[in-house]
């Protein structure tokens, strides 16, 4: 079949004028929904370690050496963490007691990603991950070794973080945030 005579070829310039706007406004609530897609893969990602990290805790804290804040005397360290250096883009340095899921740049400053660390607060012990390096978000995870439960912060009232730990801990309401347990 071959084109219909006097068929039109193209669009018209109003319906281009019409479509354009609406065609932007789709794309741009599409990139907001794969920005938050990403965010909450990152911080699923994030508790997995959390949770891997305390199994290696207890681990060790049954082979009678207690617990600890240094990454490289863990059984299930990152590659990145198991030889503690100054240089070690990933750490703290020597200490090795702080681990950033993506690194740090050359001048020091976090990519965007997570700083976590292992912390002791009288008889109890937490994993910590706060969310470094993004302008967008700013909030803080927190499980105790002795729960299951995984707490989130915001560490400011901007909807898009009062919406991550909404959705971290399942629940409907600002009012049902639970307080830091630290």
């Amino acid at each position: 079949m071959g084109c219909i005579k006097g068929a039109k070829r193209g669009l018209t310039r109003l319906e281009v004028c019409i479509l354009l706007p609406i065609a932007v406004l789709v794309g741009f609530k599409a990139f907001s929904y794969a920005e938050q897609a990403l965010e909450e893969i990152r911080r699923s990602d994030v508790i997995k370690l959390m949770n891997t990290e305390i199994a290696a805790q207890e681990r060790r804290r049954l082979g009678s050496n207690g617990y600890t804040k240094a990454w490289d005397k863990l059984d299930t360290t990152p590659v990145h963490m198991r030889n503690p250096s100054d240089n070690n883009r990933f750490s703290d340095g020597v200490a090795n007691t702080v681990f950033y899921t993506k690194g740090k740049r050359e001048d020091g400053t976090p990519v965007s990603g997570f700083r976590v660390y292992f912390e002791n607060r009288g008889t109890r012990w937490f994993v910590t991950a706060e969310r470094v390096g993004s302008s967008k978000y700013d909030y803080t995870l927190v499980r105790p070794f002795d729960s299951m439960q995984v707490f989130c912060t915001p560490n400011n009232q901007e909807e898009q973080n009062i919406k991550a730990c909404l959705k971290t801990m399942n629940l409907k309401s600002v009012d049902q945030l639970l307080p830091d347990p630290r």
